[in-house]
């Protein structure tokens, strides 16, 4: 059985999510690994196919199929959390580039403020990049 990870590259790559969706601690745990790939070495190990899932999270507003609920409440909802971590992910990643549309979009969206001022800093740090 392929994994959460491996299920995620595939809706987006077919454009097609697994039928019975997501469990939340499995969508958690793919993300993690995702992050690890980020913070375990000098450089990002992070594939490009794992890019390609969290900028398309990040595009879909982080709406994925979900199969329950999460276990635990948030401060924000599932959808704008999912945003967050993918956000976090990429800045870690070094691929700001990437998502500068999202980044906008959050800003000017109503959302979680603590997802909003995220998205703040790194469109900010994004520019300040630009100019040097």
């Amino acid at each position: 059985m392929p994994t959460t990870r491996e299920q995620l590259r595939r809706m987006v790559a077919e454009r097609k999510p697994p039928h019975r969706g997501f469990a939340w601690s499995e969508l958690m745990d793919a993300l993690e690994q995702m992050e690890a790939a980020t913070r375990d070495s000098a450089v990002s190990t992070l594939e490009d196919e794992d890019v390609g899932v969290l900028v398309d999270l990040l595009a879909q507003r982080g709406r994925v199929p979900l199969r329950g609920q999460p276990p635990v409440p948030h401060s924000m909802p599932p959808e704008e959390l999912v945003q967050l971590r993918a956000l976090k992910i990429l800045a870690q990643a070094g691929r700001l580039a990437t998502i500068r549309d999202s980044l906008e979009r959050l800003d000017r969206e109503p959302s979680a403020p603590a997802l909003r001022d995220f998205a703040r800093q790194l469109l900010s740090r994004l520019e300040s990049e630009g100019e040097a």
